[in-house]
């Protein structure tokens, strides 16, 4: 049930939380878009949402991505590689 009452007296009142919630997140969202548009002509990096959206030109994005791939790898390889030793010492000291 939705009731809005307008003309009530001296004040404006809205009773019911499905219109405010949708106002409240359309304003947000404009704020928002505000504020990542007046940051377009600074460099990356400085600007307050640069942490939430990226950007970045795409060959920049993609040349960090793939170094940041490269080494998640790397970090994988040594941590199977430390995995494999230690099941490698543990059947060794076993069989003593």
């Amino acid at each position: 049930m939705i009731s809005i009452s307008i003309l009530n007296e001296d004040s404006v009142s809205i009773t019911d939380s499905l219109i405010v919630l949708p106002a409240l997140v359309a304003a947000i969202a404009a704020i928002l878009l505000i504020v990542i548009i007046s940051g377009g002509k600074k460099t990356h990096g400085d600007w307050v949402t640069d942490t939430w959206v990226s950007r970045e030109l795409e060959d920049e994005m993609l040349s960090r991505l793939e170094r940041e791939r490269d080494e998640a790898s790397m970090q994988d390889i040594g941590s199977k590689w430390a995995r494999m030793e230690m099941e490698h010492l543990e059947s060794k000291h076993s069989e003593e």
